[in-house]
């Protein structure tokens, strides 16, 4: 039987079986009433036919209106080809970002389910781009920030900006109406979004890890507590990292700059890494029961399950988070009064704007008390 070699079809080989598709859309070729697949060798003018619809049907599909914010979306993050028109790969830029940045933006710009579409409750391909001056990107901030708080609304707006630079590279846009929009202050009321943790609520975690067998979760809180460490370098650390009694890795939000962090862990951290002893031999550091890796969601589940069954026993208060960790650390730092490049040395930090931050957590009356004792002993000294 002649094999019969179709323009934009690809065939794929998966566990002994053959299966044809659409290059275009990525769908596969299938009978359309029945849904099994159609062998080109077999049934070829059948194949041919059912091909030559799918064909038609996505010509026939619209395309996003050039000049909108839906047209902008997708020339920056690509069109996935998943809802039967032709696949775009994304753009370098939209490739150059972290998975876990690309992520946290579609949550925001998807045309569906995003943040954005949400607010607004109209079709992306409606809202043009001349339309969209700083006053507006205001209004959607302001949306955005009503119906899913106020960081989610602040959010947009980062992310706004950040396609409107990428606009602006290309020629899609010849401003960015997002740069001078300011950030919405956090409501008095508001709980911290990473509430640092207490000492009792860590010990009472702690715990309730090791009373579960949850050794990997003992090792995240401790890495958590002791090194700073986000959810990203948790879960995806190699055992390398490791080297007895110091921590050498490059953390994930950096690691395009390799810029490695090597500092010596705390007592306290090296007591409980003795006690789980890691398998050097494992994919990660820290490690499942069965020791596999874990992802950031599985972790994060973990933990929130730990902590909604502690908080019932009033053990802890509802709300804690790993990252909240990060923000004990960081308070505790400032509160022993070390020099901020020593805190930002500990913390991996980059910038003292991120060092900051951690200080908002801290006990200012304890510097307060520092400072007027020095000066108390400078005019002791003056009188003598």
């Amino acid at each position: 039987m002649a094999t019969i070699w179709l323009k934009g079809v690809k065939r794929y080989v998966s566990k002994g079986r053959t299966f044809y598709y659409l290059r275009a859309s990525g769908e596969r070729i299938v009978d359309a009433s029945t849904g099994k697949p159609i062998d080109p060798e077999i049934e070829p003018e059948k194949f041919a036919t059912r091909l030559r619809e799918m064909k038609d049907k996505l010509a026939a599909l619209p395309s996003p209106k050039a000049g909108t914010l839906l047209g902008l979306i997708e020339e920056w993050r690509g069109i996935p080809g998943t809802d039967g028109r032709p696949k775009r790969d994304p753009s370098p830029e939209w490739q150059a970002l972290a998975t876990a940045t690309r992520k946290s933006y579609e949550r925001i710009i998807d045309p569906k389910m995003g943040y954005i579409r949400r607010a607004l409750n109209v079709e992306l391909d409606r809202i043009l781009l001349q339309a969209l001056d700083t006053p507006n990107v205001v209004k959607i901030r302001n949306k955005v920030a009503k119906k899913f708080g106020f960081w989610t609304g602040n959010y947009v707006v980062k992310v706004l900006s950040t396609m409107f630079r990428f606009g602006n590279l290309y020629g899609h846009t010849t401003t960015n109406p997002a740069k001078e929009v300011p950030a919405l202050d956090r409501p008095e009321e508001l709980e911290p979004q990473h509430r640092p943790w207490s000492d009792a609520e860590f010990k009472a975690m702690l715990g309730g890890a090791r009373e579960r067998g949850w050794d990997g979760v003992v090792l995240a809180l401790a890495l958590g507590r002791y090194a700073g460490w986000p959810m990203g370098d948790i879960v995806h650390q190699p055992p390398t990292t490791w080297q007895r009694p110091r921590l050498v890795y490059v953390r994930r939000k950096t690691r395009k700059r390799k810029k490695i962090t090597n500092i010596l862990a705390p007592d306290a951290l090296i007591d409980i890494i003795d006690e789980i002893d890691p398998d050097m031999d494992a994919a990660t550091f820290v490690t499942n029961e069965a020791g596999d890796p874990y992802t950031e969601d599985g972790m994060r589940t973990m933990i929130n399950k730990l902590c909604r069954e502690l908080a019932e026993e009033s053990k802890v208060k509802r709300g804690l988070n790993i990252h909240g960790l990060r923000h004990s650390l960081g308070s505790e730092l400032y509160d022993l009064g070390l020099e901020r490049e020593a805190r930002k040395a500990v913390m991996a930090h980059e910038s003292d704007a991120a060092s900051r931050i951690y200080e908002r957590g801290g006990n200012r009356s304890i510097h307060a008390d520092r400072a007027v004792r020095a000066l108390s002993r400078k005019h002791k000294r003056q009188r003598n």
